[in-house]
């Protein structure tokens, strides 16, 4: 059964003026077999627009969400707000994905490497094409998938198709053959694409979360039970498998995420 990863981002790449509030870049992929995503996801995205809207061409969007901006300016209401998220925790539940994310510590990363500091979304892409690829191998032989994220600029675009046709040809440290990974696109937002939507709203609790540890959420205990883990004989963890945090913090910062 073939495999479709959607990733989306949460923060900037901007390794030159790092916003302190936010100082990390997270690039999450969600992953789902392609007949459950046009089966189910795409019908299950659909009908949570219809409840709230009466209508399907609504974008979520995390930041517009949080900040009640648009569409979502009934949030200003606690108990809209409440029902809503209380949907979308509902949602992302119910789904049958696996999640891979990688966050960069902008600051750490650029402190360490300076002038070769790696590009944060160039950088994410290894990461994750590296643990979608070797996820794909765990589940089966001969099992293959592609990857969808969002357009973010021509020359943006430009640039991340060539690090992906770099990662293919070259492969990594780690990870030296990518023929699993069969093909790479990007759609616009407005193309209102269900799995992008999922990512982004996957993609902002797991940095905030990777901020602020002590930070209670209940859309990342939802969120974490999807990550990817290693084999069971390997701990069954999720740092390094579902999530790779880079540069490696501390030891005390990993234990919410055993």
């Amino acid at each position: 059964m073939p495999y479709v990863l959607f990733m989306d981002e949460s923060g900037d790449h901007n390794l030159e003026n790092i916003d302190p509030n936010f100082s990390a870049f997270c690039l999450a992929g969600c992953i789902f077999e392609r007949d459950y995503y046009k089966n189910v996801v795409r019908p299950s995205v659909e009908g949570l627009k219809n409840r709230f809207w009466g209508r399907t061409d609504v974008i979520l969007h995390s930041s517009d969400i949080r900040k009640h901006r648009g569409a979502f300016s009934f949030l200003g209401s606690v108990d809209k707000r409440q029902e809503f998220y209380e949907a979308i925790n509902d949602l992302l539940a119910g789904l049958d994905m696996t999640i891979l994310a990688a966050v960069i510590l902008k600051k750490a990363h650029l402190s360490h490497y300076g002038d070769g500091a790696r590009h944060p979304y160039h950088l994410s892409l290894e990461f994750l094409m590296e643990r979608y690829s070797m996820m794909m191998r765990r589940k089966a032989k001969n099992v293959d998938g592609y990857m969808m994220a969002e357009s973010r600029g021509v020359n943006e675009d430009h640039l991340l198709k060539n690090e992906f046709f770099n990662l293919k040809r070259f492969g990594t440290r780690f990870q030296t053959d990518f023929d699993n990974v069969t093909n790479f696109w990007m759609e616009k937002k407005k193309a209102n694409i269900a799995g992008l939507q999922i990512a982004d709203l996957v993609a902002y609790p797991i940095a905030a979360k990777v901020l602020r540890p002590d930070l209670e959420q209940r859309s990342f205990e939802i969120v974490s039970g999807k990550l990817d883990k290693a084999p069971a004989s390997k701990g069954g963890g999720v740092l390094g498998y579902g999530l790779k945090i880079f540069p490696q913090p501390t030891f005390e910062h990993f234990t919410a995420f055993k």
